[in-house]
Protein backbone atom coordinates (compact mmCIF):
# COMPACT_ATOMS: atom_id res chain seq x y z
CA UNK A 1 0.00 0.00 0.00
CA UNK A 2 1.38 3.40 -0.97
CA UNK A 3 1.83 5.87 1.89
CA UNK A 4 -0.32 8.98 1.57
CA UNK A 5 1.79 12.00 2.39
CA UNK A 6 0.72 14.06 5.39
CA UNK A 7 1.71 17.70 5.53
CA UNK A 8 0.89 20.00 8.42
CA UNK A 9 0.80 23.75 7.81
CA UNK A 10 0.84 26.21 10.69
CA UNK A 11 -0.59 29.51 9.41
CA UNK A 12 -0.23 32.77 11.26
CA UNK A 13 -3.60 34.38 12.03
CA UNK A 14 -2.78 37.51 10.05
CA UNK A 15 -1.39 37.64 6.50
CA UNK A 16 -1.01 33.88 5.89
CA UNK A 17 -4.54 33.16 7.14
CA UNK A 18 -5.85 35.89 4.82
CA UNK A 19 -4.00 34.15 1.98
CA UNK A 20 -5.56 30.83 2.94
CA UNK A 21 -9.11 32.17 3.08
CA UNK A 22 -8.42 34.03 -0.16
CA UNK A 23 -7.54 30.73 -1.82
CA UNK A 24 -11.13 29.64 -1.31
CA UNK A 25 -12.50 32.95 -2.58
CA UNK A 26 -10.33 32.71 -5.71
CA UNK A 27 -11.03 28.98 -6.09
CA UNK A 28 -7.29 28.33 -5.95
CA UNK A 29 -6.68 24.64 -5.21
CA UNK A 30 -5.55 23.51 -1.78
CA UNK A 31 -3.63 20.21 -1.81
CA UNK A 32 -5.58 17.42 -0.12
CA UNK A 33 -2.46 16.23 1.70
CA UNK A 34 -2.31 19.45 3.74
CA UNK A 35 -3.88 19.89 7.16
CA UNK A 36 -3.97 23.50 8.31
CA UNK A 37 -3.69 24.81 11.85
CA UNK A 38 -4.31 28.49 12.53
CA UNK A 39 -1.97 30.00 15.14
CA UNK A 40 -1.91 33.52 16.54
CA UNK A 41 1.67 34.03 15.40
CA UNK A 42 4.29 31.92 13.62
CA UNK A 43 6.61 32.72 16.53
CA UNK A 44 4.33 30.68 18.80
CA UNK A 45 5.19 27.48 16.91
CA UNK A 46 8.00 26.21 19.10
CA UNK A 47 10.36 23.24 18.80
CA UNK A 48 8.19 21.00 21.00
CA UNK A 49 5.16 21.61 18.80
CA UNK A 50 7.15 20.95 15.64
CA UNK A 51 8.56 17.70 16.99
CA UNK A 52 5.09 16.63 18.16
CA UNK A 53 3.80 17.12 14.59
CA UNK A 54 6.39 14.65 13.30
CA UNK A 55 5.71 12.27 16.19
CA UNK A 56 2.00 12.28 15.29
CA UNK A 57 2.73 11.27 11.71
CA UNK A 58 3.44 14.41 9.70
CA UNK A 59 5.83 13.78 6.82
CA UNK A 60 6.44 17.49 6.40
CA UNK A 61 5.67 20.71 8.29
CA UNK A 62 5.32 24.18 6.80
CA UNK A 63 5.12 27.32 8.90
CA UNK A 64 3.61 30.34 7.16
CA UNK A 65 4.36 33.67 8.79
CA UNK A 66 4.06 37.32 7.98
CA UNK A 67 6.92 39.22 6.41
CA UNK A 68 9.22 40.71 9.03
CA UNK A 69 8.22 44.26 8.07
CA UNK A 70 4.50 43.36 8.24
CA UNK A 71 4.26 41.35 11.49
CA UNK A 72 1.41 42.25 13.87
CA UNK A 73 3.49 41.00 16.80
CA UNK A 74 6.75 42.65 15.81
CA UNK A 75 9.22 39.78 16.09
CA UNK A 76 7.10 36.73 15.20
CA UNK A 77 8.96 35.71 12.04
CA UNK A 78 12.35 36.16 13.70
CA UNK A 79 11.29 33.99 16.66
CA UNK A 80 9.88 31.38 14.25
CA UNK A 81 13.17 31.22 12.36
CA UNK A 82 15.13 30.76 15.61
CA UNK A 83 12.75 27.95 16.61
CA UNK A 84 13.18 26.31 13.22
CA UNK A 85 16.97 26.55 13.35
CA UNK A 86 16.92 24.83 16.75
CA UNK A 87 14.51 22.19 15.43
CA UNK A 88 16.77 21.51 12.41
CA UNK A 89 19.51 20.41 14.82
CA UNK A 90 17.17 17.94 16.52
CA UNK A 91 15.76 16.67 13.21
CA UNK A 92 19.32 15.94 12.12
CA UNK A 93 19.91 13.90 15.28
CA UNK A 94 16.68 11.97 14.58
CA UNK A 95 17.73 11.20 11.01
CA UNK A 96 15.16 13.49 9.37
CA UNK A 97 16.13 15.75 6.53
CA UNK A 98 15.66 19.41 7.27
CA UNK A 99 13.79 19.72 3.96
CA UNK A 100 10.80 18.27 5.80
CA UNK A 101 10.45 21.56 7.70
CA UNK A 102 10.07 24.90 5.98
CA UNK A 103 9.20 28.52 6.77
CA UNK A 104 7.65 30.92 4.25
CA UNK A 105 6.66 34.60 4.44
CA UNK A 106 3.42 36.04 3.03
CA UNK A 107 1.51 39.25 2.58
CA UNK A 108 -2.29 39.13 2.85
CA UNK A 109 -2.90 39.25 -0.91
CA UNK A 110 -0.56 36.37 -1.86
CA UNK A 111 -3.13 33.53 -2.01
CA UNK A 112 -1.80 32.19 -5.30
CA UNK A 113 1.76 32.18 -3.93
CA UNK A 114 0.60 30.22 -0.86
CA UNK A 115 -1.17 27.71 -3.09
CA UNK A 116 1.91 27.32 -5.27
CA UNK A 117 4.18 26.93 -2.23
CA UNK A 118 1.88 24.32 -0.67
CA UNK A 119 1.81 22.29 -3.88
CA UNK A 120 5.60 22.55 -4.25
CA UNK A 121 6.13 21.51 -0.62
CA UNK A 122 3.80 18.50 -0.99
CA UNK A 123 5.77 17.42 -4.09
CA UNK A 124 9.06 17.76 -2.21
CA UNK A 125 7.76 15.73 0.72
CA UNK A 126 6.35 13.07 -1.62
CA UNK A 127 9.83 12.82 -3.15
CA UNK A 128 11.35 12.29 0.29
CA UNK A 129 8.75 9.64 1.09
CA UNK A 130 7.37 8.52 4.40
CA UNK A 131 8.94 9.98 7.50
CA UNK A 132 11.28 7.51 9.20
CA UNK A 133 9.85 8.45 12.60
CA UNK A 134 7.68 5.65 13.92
CA UNK A 135 5.55 6.91 16.71
CA UNK A 136 1.92 7.61 17.24
CA UNK A 137 0.71 7.61 13.65
CA UNK A 138 -2.48 9.41 14.58
CA UNK A 139 -3.80 12.48 12.84
CA UNK A 140 -1.25 15.07 11.85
Amino acid sequence: MKHKIKVLAFLCNWAPWSCYTGMGDLEVPIPGEVNVIRVMCAGRVNTALLLKAFEKGADGVLIAGCRIDNCQNGTGPEVALKNIDHTYEILNLLGLKKERLQFKYYLAHESEKLSSDLHEFVERIAGLGKSPIVGDQGNA
